[in-house]
């Protein structure tokens, strides 16, 4: 899935259960066939997903999804 870079926040907090989460959302926008320009997205990075070291914002990246539709892998398009 191609998408265009806007954002990125990080985060480090605990949950309900007491688990501590690190990561990192990713804020995209992306052209969806059901939406009129662009369709806003906000995608969750574990610990360990990392960006290309030479992306910045506004950038086009390759986003590759597993079988759960978590994010496995990022590259600069």
């Amino acid at each position: 899935m191609k998408a265009k870079f806007v954002g990125i926040q990080d985060l480090n907090f605990q949950n309900d259960k007491g688990e501590t989460i690190t990561g990192k959302n990713l804020f995209i926008v992306y052209e969806d066939e059901n939406v009129t320009g662009l369709k806003a997205g906000k995608l969750f990075l574990k610990e360990g997903t990392t960006l290309p070291k030479d992306v910045k914002l506004n950038d086009t990246l390759e986003l590759s999804f597993n079988m759960k539709g978590k994010v496995e892998a990022i590259f600069k398009a």
